[in-house]
């Protein structure tokens, strides 16, 4: 018998969540710590303040996202899916991706490898872009349902 139900695997990525937005607030704490560690082991050029500020607007875009998302489960576990709030949650969420993509973008200028943060974030964006899109779709075609007579 599985007890692994919907209900169960939506309040655990809540929770999952939640648990995400306190390890970000905790990041912020940690950024000039790690930014001076990384200056004093990477052999190149230091850039500590530019990872700094990059970081620091990574962190809060990040958690930006985190909380709209807390919303969007939220509305999910009540069983509001294809409602309005949704799409704007999922835009909300692709332009933060894409934000922390062009920060990442920008620090490939000075080292290389940021560019594969810069992909990965970006691909998530877009991805999604596409669920806002399929939502949207979705909240206009239960709307002219609740039209029709």
């Amino acid at each position: 018998m599985n007890h692994w139900t919907p209900s169960r695997s939506l309040k655990l990525t809540r929770l999952l969540n939640i648990a995400t937005i306190f390890l970000g607030v905790a990041a912020l704490f940690c950024i000039p710590i790690c930014t001076e560690w990384y200056d004093t082991v990477s052999g190149q050029e230091p850039i500590r303040n530019l990872l700094n500020v990059i970081f620091y607007l990574t962190v809060f875009l990040a958690l930006i996202a985190l909380w709209k998302l807390n919303g969007l489960l939220s509305r999910i576990i009540h069983q509001q899916i294809f409602v309005s709030e949704n799409v704007t949650v999922l835009r909300i969420i692709s332009w933060c991706c894409f934000g922390i993509s062009a920060l990442f973008l920008f620090l490939t200028f000075y080292r290389f490898l940021a560019f594969i943060v810069a992909f990965a974030a970006g691909f998530f964006g877009l991805i999604m872009r596409v669920l806002k899109n399929v939502f949207e779709l979705a909240v206009n075609l239960r709307e002219e349902q609740d039209f029709t007579i």
